[in-house]
């Protein structure tokens, strides 16, 4: 028997506070719901519905290991229960092992075909463009349960991505109606239309959406972006937004788009520094969720970060590389900051820059006399005629030109630029700079 509520005095039996537990956990009293799967626990460790519970509400506080861990147990007692099968795909999707997720959402499938993992995996197949199989899973789910509106909603993207847009919009406006409001969706429905090419629909889309939320951040950077317009920076509040958003997932997100921003910029470290030998005042702008800092530590007597995202460095907090994190927009740190430096790195931030001079000069006077600035930036096309442009996916790219003219007019020495890629996208390789100069 498990201690009563505090308005019973009667014990529960485990049975009943599952039920207990689970009414809290819908009702969104994650932590009473926590601590009623823990007694169970403790009581039947090896009870699979309490695991599983367990692990998705461990999953929602954004405890992906923890998550993982619970589910996979669950799995291994109860093997024939499908629901866990694709609570575990979610799951390993999140951590970005898509692989072993298709596999946990088709075996959960396999043993009872429900429109949940049939539109998880609709969701992983339009990861890797698959479109029409994309769409092929969303029907089935909606054969199965017409008024699912997540399969409704990547039916709208897997038909925007085959440029079929009357019949993505009447998808969407079911998606709207069935499930809650949410920015996230609004925010996929606009990527999905300026990637299909619907670049005139985008600019509806986002009109529209400002007209409902004047000021929003999201919509006015990718409004532009849909406008051909090139803003000399993303806004903080639009920078803060984003990466707040995707703190949590931000790491195993990565790694499916083989991000190597951080291990191009140490490389560059390699290349240009004496060996390591924790002799430098090293920051790194836009540390983000700290990837560079165990990568540029060995040749830092003293290591700072700063980000604008509160999550992300929290998240950069927990790897116990910096010597100090600080929550600030970057030109206005290294201001702050004069001659305070030996060392500058800044993996896939300025690509949020369009206008490059402010930053640059603001590294220049941060640097002492021969420091180092190494950065990565989205690279632009040969035929590109302007210095920068905003894309479609709210980053700018910057010409060879322009970055050369700009390292100069700062007073910072070019030691190098080279074409590289920081990542894939829709399979294919981002074409990027990694850019190396010093102070002169």
């Amino acid at each position: 028997m498990l201690t009563p509520p505090a308005h019973s005095a009667t014990p529960l039996t485990p049975d009943q506070a599952m039920q207990l537990a689970i009414a809290h956990h819908r009702q969104g009293q994650l932590d009473v719901a926590g601590r009623i799967y823990a007694d169970v626990l403790q009581l039947q460790p090896r009870r699979p519905d309490a695991l599983n519970f367990m692990g998705m509400l461990q999953f929602q506080l954004g405890d992906h290991g923890r998550a993982h861990a619970l589910l996979r147990d669950a799995s291994r007692l109860a093997p024939r229960e499908p629901a866990i099968w694709n609570n575990l795909g979610n799951v390993l999707a999140e951590l970005g092992r898509l692989p072993e997720a298709e596999k946990a959402f088709r075996r959960s499938l396999a043993l009872a075909e429900g429109p949940e993992a049939l539109t998880n995996i609709a969701r992983l197949q339009r990861r890797r463009q698959q479109w029409a199989r994309s769409e092929a899973s969303c029907r089935r789910a909606l054969a199965l349960a017409p008024r699912f509106g997540e399969a409704w909603h990547y039916l709208s993207l897997a038909l925007l991505g085959q440029r079929r847009s009357e019949e993505a919009f009447e998808a969407a406006v079911q998606a709207e109606l069935l499930l809650p409001q949410k920015p996230g969706r609004r925010e996929s429905y606009g990527r999905a239309l300026s990637a299909a090419g619907e670049h005139e629909r985008a600019v509806a889309f986002y009109r529209d959406w400002l007209a409902r939320e004047p000021g929003d951040p999201y919509a006015s950077h990718h409004l532009a972006a849909s406008l051909g317009e090139s803003p000399a920076r993303a806004s903080d509040a639009y920078v803060e937004h984003v990466f707040d958003k995707f703190a949590e997932s931000f790491d195993s997100h990565l790694a499916s788009l083989r991000y190597c921003a951080p291990e191009l910029v140490a490389q560059a470290l390699r290349d240009t520094l004496p060996p390591p030998a924790a002799q430098f005042d090293v920051a790194d702008l836009g540390c983000g969720t700290g990837l560079c800092g165990p990568l540029v530590k060995p040749w830092a007597r003293s290591l700072a970060g700063c980000d604008l995202s509160a999550g992300m460095l929290a998240r950069a907090t927990a790897r116990q590389a910096y010597d100090a994190l600080v929550k600030e927009e970057l030109v206005r740190f290294l201001v702050e900051r004069p001659a305070a430096f030996d060392v500058l790195v800044s993996a896939d931030t300025l690509i949020y820059f369009g206008e490059l001079a402010p930053a640059l000069a603001a590294a220049r006077e941060s640097l002492r006399p021969g420091g180092t600035l190494v950065f990565t930036l989205e690279a632009a096309p040969d035929d590109a005629t302007a210095a920068f442009a905003l894309t479609q996916s709210g980053r700018y790219a910057h010409t060879r030109a322009g970055l050369v003219a700009r390292l100069a007019r700062a007073g910072l020495v070019e030691r190098g630029i080279s074409a590289v890629s920081p990542r894939h996208e829709g399979g294919k390789a981002v074409p990027g700079w990694l850019a190396i100069a010093t102070r002169g």
